[in-house]
């Protein structure tokens, strides 16, 4: 499976007062990327939550390479990895538009919890049908 591509652009908001963006930004961009992906594979965080499925982050490793600035156009890619039975890792580049720099990497482990049942973790069939089976 390619990984999955977001297009972004920073904005001023975004910023802190050395003029790039804020450290705190870069989980953001990755998180909204995870969250688009899993929805265009049919995966409906608000859905899953009314059923008591929930889908969490587990741990998270950031990577800093150059500093994003205002205006910049960017990508952000997302990359499904099985982690043995039930956690799924995400790997994740930012990279600046139009040279491709890569700008952050991120490496982020998740995993489905069960409201219904004792708070188990596993991985739902939707998962499973949509993205698991496709690796």
């Amino acid at each position: 499976m390619n990984p999955y591509k977001l297009e972004l652009e920073v904005r001023d908001n975004e910023i802190d007062m050395q003029g790039i963006v804020s450290n705190t930004v870069y989980p953001i961009y990755f998180m909204h990327a995870r969250h688009k992906f899993l929805k265009d594979l049919g995966v409906s965080f608000a859905e899953m939550t009314e059923k008591k499925q929930y889908l969490i982050l587990t741990s998270t490793n950031i990577e800093f390479k150059k500093p994003l600035k205002s205006e910049d156009k960017l990508y952000v890619t997302c990359k499904v990895i099985l982690e043995g039975k039930i956690k799924m890792g995400f790997e994740q580049e930012i990279r600046r538009l139009p040279d491709d720099m890569l700008m952050a990497s991120s490496y982020n482990v998740g995993v489905c919890i069960d409201g219904n049942n004792r708070n188990k973790p596993y991985i739902p069939e939707i998962i499973q049908k949509n993205i698991i089976d496709k690796l």
